[in-house]
């Protein structure tokens, strides 16, 4: 009697602890690129929202802290939703008394924090970014420079 097709035990237990090898060397990798796909999403967002305050101010000479306002300018991006399973964005404190600053701040899906200020006048003025570990720790004060 004659076995000509089929494999041998051994055979399929070697094929797959192979595949099972290649698996577990690529599962880091596509853990990593999932993260930094979540956190470029984050970023991207941040910028749109940042283009429309710039706009605001462009306009009204003063950025707003109206999420409202901001998201009647950036269709399909919530302003201030508070579910976690997608990018977040908020609109921080106004420094009281002076419109001229605003703190914008993004949860990417991987954790990250993700902030842009934007300073109108002064010595600060311009974009700035940041990024954090935690949701606290994004101030006015401590978004300052390019984190990200």
């Amino acid at each position: 009697m004659s076995r000509d097709g089929g494999f041998t035990l051994v055979e399929l237990a070697v094929v797959t602890v192979v595949i099972g090898v290649l698996i577990s060397m690529a599962l880091p990798s596509i853990l990593g690129f999932q993260k930094t796909a979540s956190e470029m999403k984050a970023r991207a967002v941040l910028m749109t929202v940042a283009k429309a305050e710039a706009g605001i101010a462009a306009l009204g000479g003063s950025y707003t802290d109206d999420a409202a306002r901001l998201t009647a300018m950036t269709p399909g991006i919530d302003i201030g939703d508070a579910t976690d399973d997608s990018v977040r964005v908020v609109v921080g404190d106004v420094v009281p008394g002076d419109s001229q600053q605003v703190l914008l701040y993004s949860r990417a899906v991987s954790g990250s924090w993700f902030g842009v200020r934007l300073v109108g006048v002064g010595a600060e003025s311009g974009r700035h970014t940041c990024q954090f570990d935690m949701e606290a720790d994004l101030t006015l004060a401590s978004c300052t420079g390019s984190g990200w």
